[in-house]
């Protein structure tokens, strides 16, 4: 059981130039909370109810998919939305089951990034400013899809409930077939299951604004993890091309150092880069773990989800609606696991580097010990730093396997629909 001051973040966290916009949508939720918050342990209440919430309105969704639809039309985006949200319903799961894991990786990346701070020269701030730069511009990609969608199905349901009311509040002439619901009842069909104006009205508003900001909120944040373990590692690396002991001891002249003292602020140096890397290396595992399970869960359900869109565009007869809404979920799905599976990469190549910067950072001007040191760091540096999610590696390789994978399955599926 988690005690509550064990959950709590400094308030300058909620400042984070690459997690800042995050951790603040995170403590509306109640996913974390701050040491300066009046009652803290109301908001992460809050994280209880909107987990629960989640999962009550996945729940309803899945129980309508399971009653089964007339035709194809009427159940691909239906179908979509359920199993979308079964995705994100393990995600948030996760995340509060592992909460304390999620603020000890927050408060090493925090802290780490004020470090940085202090210490960086401007080559690095540049490093710095660039991965804030990116991750806002990912976040944005992933966001403004679901945003759109999601105000698109708002717009809809206020047009019809004021001007057409008789098309909203009339469950019975919908099953008849006498009357089209509205969009937002056709991705989120809790009437269907409980005429209630409640659930089957107020139901789907709510669960709709969920899924606009959960579903993006949780890839994007787990993105500015992966992408902070990138700017790590290039910086350390800018660090050990340059080999420079100065910064141990800004105090330090260089050219007035006997030989034995240069030897030991290169030994404390070369100490310094060991210490970094099993930082990052641990930081690395600490995320695997982290994100193995819901990360897996996408792999297996996106892939069988963009193989029925496919074979739904291509065997249905979508409205124009409906092609707008597939393509977005289509979108979405192939840019959440492109994400994971990118910046996995990103960290493996960054990682292989080092080893190469170890070569480059001009070794036979060292004395022997170091050398021989050397070469220790060098062997370790080229350990692999892969990751994993359960049964699948996480790389582009894995990700154009999915591509295929799920393009053999659609052609499967409509070859034995065609005869």
């Amino acid at each position: 059981m988690f005690k509550v001051k064990d959950l709590l973040l400094s308030p300058s966290t909620f400042d984070d130039p690459i997690f800042g916009t995050h951790l603040r949508c995170f403590q509306w939720y109640g996913y974390v909370a701050s040491k300066d918050q009046n009652r803290p342990w109301l908001s992460l209440i809050r994280c209880t109810i909107l987990t629960a919430s989640i999962w009550l309105s996945c729940a309803l969704m899945l129980a309508r998919v399971f009653r089964g639809y007339e035709n194809l039309n009427d159940g691909a985006t239906s179908y979509a939305t359920a199993v979308q949200y079964f995705a994100v319903s393990i995600a948030t799961f996760n995340a509060y089951v592992q909460r304390d894991k999620v603020i000890s990786l927050l408060r090493v990346a925090h802290s780490d990034i004020q470090n940085l701070m202090l210490e960086a020269d401007n080559q690095e701030m540049e490093l710095l400013v660039a991965t804030q730069t990116y991750t806002r511009t990912i976040t944005l990609l992933i966001w403004v899809p679901s945003v759109i969608a999601g105000l698109m199905a708002y717009s809809d349901c206020i047009y019809r409930t004021l001007f057409l009311p008789k098309s909203v509040f009339n469950v019975p002439a919908v099953r008849r077939g006498e009357e089209h619901p509205i969009l937002l009842f056709q991705l989120f069909p809790f009437g269907e299951l409980c005429d209630n104006f409640v659930v089957g009205y107020l139901g789907p508003w709510y669960a709709l604004g969920l899924g606009i900001t959960t579903i993006p909120l949780w890839h994007t944040f787990i993105t500015c993890l992966m992408k902070y373990v990138n700017l790590k590692l290039q910086v350390l690396k800018k660090r050990v091309e340059e080999m420079d002991i100065s910064r141990l001891n800004p105090n330090l002249e260089i050219n007035r150092l006997t030989g034995s003292e240069l030897t030991f602020w290169q030994m404390q140096l070369f100490k310094e880069f060991v210490r970094e890397q099993l930082r990052i290396r641990k930081f690395v595992q600490e995320l695997q773990e982290l994100i193995c399970v819901p990360v897996m869960a996408d792999f297996i359900i996106f892939s069988v989800l963009i193989c029925f869109l496919f074979f739904a565009l291509t065997v249905g007869v979508p409205s124009k609606m409906d092609y707008f809404f597939m393509f977005i979920y289509l979108f979405v799905m192939a840019g959440i696991l492109w994400i994971y599976h990118w910046h996995a990469t990103l960290i493996v190549e960054c990682h292989d580097e080092l080893s190469l910067a170890y070569f480059s950072c001009g070794w036979y001007n060292f004395e022997m010990p170091l050398q021989k040191m050397l070469v220790f760091m060098m062997m370790h540096a080229q350990r692999p730093m892969k990751m994993r999610a359960l049964l699948v590696d996480l790389n582009l390789r894995t990700f154009i396997d999915i591509g295929r994978g799920a393009y053999s399955y659609f052609n499967l599926l409509r070859s034995s629909h065609l005869y």
